[in-house]
């Protein structure tokens, strides 16, 4: 990493560099003067040209360009299977679900009554007994995913003057439950009756300021909520901020919960599954499917350039070689209608990570047993053909969430790595409008590394990501 300042005085630095070097733990190489009185040094990584200050000398810096791609050196995973990376993978391979009754509020006048809900997971091992007592659902899973990913990347994080780790959380849900029990407060017994101490809850960044409060993590904070993408809109937008060199790692991905309101409104919608021309369940691509169901949970990568990476030989599950997004033009809350807008998506991922779509070996869809399962088969077929790739969902085990996203860059970094694609399921008669495709009803060797990821929200965004499995 190259950086350069109008500041040329020798012993600011070699103040600067000794500090980095301790702050940071990458070795740093070189410090020479430039011809036109700025300086630059060394540190192993390269990234991209933005101008911040630097808070170790105060001075205007300004970073080289990225080299190389985007690495994932980490993983952070809440869901309805645990916390446990190979509880996950194997259940997914396994085919199970993790669908139950939902027990946390009444459902007893909705027409469905299960959702993907988190289970085996204890809070306290991330965060102190007194500090739950102020903290929503999504707060406990953003704190813990964010502890767990860094922790897993052995990333350096918390040291007061480091302002190069941060977060940027996807989220539809956060927020959502305290802003459901203010409100109550609120109208039952007017503004004195409402409970104050839990309104700084009531937004929807209140996950990621958690997560970076308990850390210290004092890089870029950034919460997306868009809807159904969030996860993956997240993972997007951090790979930017690293591609322009305004942090050295992120925690990027997903998290949502469950909470009465939300629900009950899906529900009354129409769109959740429930015991009509078929059993309520998830069931991507099935010909019996009738709506999706809610699930909750959070997935999370921790990111950094991966030159950086390799210097301090950091494990690396995998790398971002391309993502783009866009939309398409639909009412509220429909799923998009036409397979060109998801196929002209994923083409410009594609063309990102310089892929062809013969090379793609498997493909993570955005299908959620809804009407959403045969557009995006026709847009598959349509760019791949009947092809090698293998098709799958994992929202057949973990339902559709704002976090769906990243759960898929999840499940294809571990189950990739352990050489397999898990099966869709709740996959019993496949519907013959997506019979064209290789659609995994078992579980099934990965034909190689490469992975498209896509993530569709209902009203219209798209956002399409091509990862490559490390070895």
């Amino acid at each position: 990493m190259a950086w350069r300042s109008t500041l040329a005085n020798p012993a600011a630095i070699e103040h600067a560099r000794s500090r980095l070097t301790a702050r940071s733990g990458f070795k740093t190489r070189e410090v020479r003067l430039k011809p036109d009185a700025t300086f630059g040094f060394e540190t192993g990584c390269s990234v991209t040209g933005a101008q911040r200050r630097c808070c170790l000398i105060g001075a205007m810096v300004t970073y080289a360009r990225v080299a190389t791609g985007i690495a994932v050196t980490g993983l952070g995973i809440v869901s309805p299977f645990g916390t446990s990376q190979d509880a996950f993978r194997d259940a997914l391979l396994a085919g199970r679900d993790g669908l139950a009754p939902v027990t946390a509020f009444d459902t007893s006048e909705c027409r469905a009554h299960r959702a993907a809900l988190v289970a085996d997971f204890d809070p306290t091992r991330w965060i102190s007994p007194m500090k739950l007592r102020r903290m929503d659902a999504a707060g406990t899973f953003a704190v813990a995913l964010a502890r767990q990913a860094l922790d897993d990347a052995a990333v350096p994080y918390g040291d007061a003057p480091d302002d190069g780790v941060g977060i940027v959380l996807g989220t539809y849900t956060a927020g959502g439950q305290p802003t459901e029990e203010f409100l109550r407060g609120l109208y039952a017994l007017g503004p004195t009756g409402a409970p104050a101490l839990i309104f700084n809850a009531t937004v929807a960044n209140i996950a990621a300021s958690l997560a970076a409060l308990e850390m210290k993590l004092r890089g870029p904070n950034v919460t997306i909520s868009q809807k159904e993408v969030s996860g993956l809109a997240a993972i997007a937008h951090a790979s930017d901020i690293l591609r322009h060199g305004r942090a050295r790692a992120l925690v990027a991905g997903g998290v949502d919960a469950v909470y009465r309101v939300f629900y009950c409104v899906h529900d009354r919608f129409g769109v959740l599954s429930h015991d009509n021309g078929g059993p309520e369940g998830s069931r991507p691509f099935d010909a019996t499917r009738n709506g999706f169901v809610l699930g909750e949970g959070g997935f999370v990568l921790a990111l950094e350039d991966e030159g950086q990476a390799n210097a301090r030989g950091a494990k690396i599950y995998g790398s971002l070689l391309g993502i783009a997004s866009g939309g398409a033009s639909v009412r509220l809350n429909q799923w998009p209608d036409r397979p060109e807008p998801l196929v002209r998506i994923m083409a410009r991922a594609l063309a990102q990570a310089a892929v062809r779509p013969e090379e793609v070996d498997v493909v993570y869809a955005a299908a959620n047993s809804s009407a959403l399962d045969v557009v995006e088969a026709r847009a598959l077929e349509s760019l791949f053909g009947g092809g090698r790739a293998v098709v799958t969902s994992i929202k057949g085990a973990l339902g559709e969430s704002g976090a769906a996203g990243a759960a898929a860059c999840v499940a294809a970094l571990l189950c990739g790595r352990h050489g397999a694609v898990p099966p869709v399921a709740g996959l019993v008669r496949l519907d013959p409008a997506c019979a064209g495709l290789r659609i995994a009803r078992r579980p099934e060797p990965a034909p190689g590394p490469l992975v498209l990821v896509n993530s569709v929200a209902s009203g219209g965004a798209l956002v399409s990501a091509v990862l490559r499995v490390a070895g």
